[in-house]
């Protein structure tokens, strides 16, 4: 599939994808419409409809780059659980016309928080009950037993930070070393290098938790989605990611939004307050988290912006290459003053 036709797949695709699903669906009624939503920059996300109104996501890597399968496997797991997701359709790898691995799952009723006009819409009391229960459905899903749910050889139980540093220098190699920010980027992988915490606890981690990644339907969440950088790891990581991404008010604007800049949310340190005292969890070294969160995003920023250049995303939620390199600057920056010397 081409990941840089807006509005979905080509017509060919989606009369490939219409057959292909109408042999693992009962009743679909064609014609299907194919239609990209969302601003993934990694694996995309369409929905397709058919003419009865009846609505499925696809989700498939840009490129296909990746094989999302894996995320197929995670869905089917965690259906049994208390963390509510989407249930898997069908998958597929190079078939009805798409490149790589792909998957449909049923569509969920809400829509994401992604920025601050999707969080403007609900009124303050709902913000907070939002707020409060995404802090709740994270210490929930880091309370499962990765065993118990099938998923206990879904990664390596300790060193998740230093193998996520690896990760990160690898794909730096890849995306980063001709950038200007490259310096600075190095410096902060040496900083958080000689300063890795202890693991306290191996949890399923979701690698990329926060309000754009769950729907919210008449106040409430009503799914988790997007679990294509989930795997075994250390916890603090994804409440850090969590916590960089609930912004304030008074906090400046970058290429990611934040939806909780609109205020009516809970702060931070609310939220860590409210995280460690469901968990147990010592948060002392939370900064350091921070710091790496920083770090890590700058880096998958950076990948994005040099798919961007490149032209394998279309122009569908396109970024601004010059905020995303003021973006990076900024995370890269923001790190080395939360890791220290």
């Amino acid at each position: 599939m081409r990941a840089d036709i807006d509005g979905g797949p080509r017509p060919g695709v989606t009369f490939a994808l219409a057959e292909w699903l109408g042999e693992r669906v009962e009743h679909l009624v064609p014609p299907v419409r194919v239609e990209r939503v969302g601003t993934g920059q990694s694996n995309l996300t369409s929905v397709i409809s058919d003419a009865e109104g009846r609505e499925w996501i696809l989700r498939y890597p840009a490129g296909g780059r990746a094989d999302v399968r894996r995320e197929a496997r995670i869905l089917r797991a965690l259906a049994a659980t208390s963390v509510p997701v989407p249930a898997v359709v069908a998958e597929g790898r190079d078939a009805a016309g798409i490149e790589g691995g792909f998957l449909v799952m049923e569509r969920m009723p809400g829509r994401p928080l992604e920025d601050e006009a999707d969080a403007g819409r609900l009124s303050p009391p709902e913000r907070r009950a939002v707020g409060d229960e995404a802090v709740e459905l994270l210490a929930t899903l880091h309370a499962l037993d990765p065993e118990s749910v099938g998923l206990g050889d879904l990664g390596r139980r300790d060193g998740y930070l230093t193998r996520q540093l690896a990760r990160s220098a690898a794909n730096w190699a890849a995306w980063g070393t001709e950038s200007a920010a490259d310096a600075v980027w190095r410096e902060g992988f040496d900083r958080l290098s000689r300063a890795v915490p202890t693991q306290q606890r191996c949890v399923i981690v979701h690698g990329d938790y926060r309000l754009s990644n769950i729907l919210v339907a008449d106040g409430r969440l009503s799914s988790v989605l997007d679990w294509e950088l989930c795997t075994l790891g250390d916890p603090l990581a994804d409440l850090a990611w969590l916590v960089d991404d609930w912004r304030g008010p008074e906090d400046p604007s970058i290429t990611i939004p934040s939806p909780t800049r609109v205020g009516g949310f809970a702060d931070r340190a609310e939220i860590v307050a409210d995280y460690a005292g469901r968990t147990g969890l010592n948060v002392e070294h939370l900064g350091y988290y921070r710091a790496f969160t920083h770090w890590r995003a700058a880096t998958l920023l950076q990948g994005v912006a040099q798919r961007r250049r490149a032209g394998s995303l279309g122009v569908h939620g396109a970024l601004d290459l010059l905020d995303l390199e003021h973006s990076i600057r900024y995370l890269l920056d923001g790190a080395l003053h939360l890791v220290g010397g």
